[in-house]
């Protein structure tokens, strides 16, 4: 293979990287930050929302559709805004209620990375099999941030494995485990078709 061959297929992976990444010009960029800052403010309106919940024991119960919203703008505008939405949500969360940041912002990052593993994959939102693998993903991204969260606080906060086990791990699977699993897909599901309406009505329109 020759150099220019090399070059060549070296630009053509960089540019589907950042086709991928909603990146690849001006215009993309300030649509994919433009995105991110709306999952942002939308993730800080409904998580200030005070949430019914149900205790058996020590299991909490309960939804929690700000993560939803992490995971929808992942897949709607891939993984950089699925990343920024998850970093600066839980950020700005933690500042603005506990005028605190936690371990050099790094449990906000395992919310970015949920949101980065999500918009890396392909979705067609009319689809009911494609929905079933946004929520299925939605998990799995769930229950990797959740171990980032406990390794963070076993390691670096020093909490011992029985209260994170019990007060962290516990909480954050039943209540997150069944938010994304369900609400994601709905969520999108639900963006998709008022994006197909609104986007008829304006056909609509100038066609008349």
């Amino acid at each position: 293979m020759s150099e220019k061959e090399i070059n060549e297929l070296g630009e053509s992976f960089f540019k589907k990287i950042m086709m991928k990444f909603q990146t690849e010009d001006p215009k993309k960029i300030f649509y994919t930050i433009l995105s991110s800052s709306i999952g942002v403010l939308i993730y800080l309106m409904i998580v200030i929302i005070p949430k019914p919940y149900i205790m058996v024991d020590i299991l909490k119960f309960s939804l929690a559709p700000s993560l939803s919203i992490i995971c929808v703008v992942g897949a709607i505008r891939g993984p950089i805004a699925g990343l920024l939405t998850g970093y600066f949500s839980t950020l700005l969360h933690d500042i603005l209620i506990y005028s605190t940041i936690l371990n050099m912002t790094l449990p906000y990052l395992a919310y970015g990375l949920m949101g980065f593993i999500i918009g890396l994959a392909k979705y067609e939102f009319n689809n009911g099999r494609s929905l079933m693998k946004l929520s299925v993903l939605s998990v799995c991204s769930y229950l990797l941030a959740i171990v980032f969260l406990v390794i963070i606080g076993f390691t670096m906060e020093n909490i011992t494995l029985l209260v994170l086990l019990g007060f962290v791990l516990l909480p954050l699977l039943t209540v997150g485990i069944p938010s994304v699993l369900l609400l994601t897909p709905l969520f999108v599901f639900f963006f998709d078709f008022f994006k197909r309406e609104f986007r008829r009505i304006r056909e609509t329109g100038n066609s008349n």
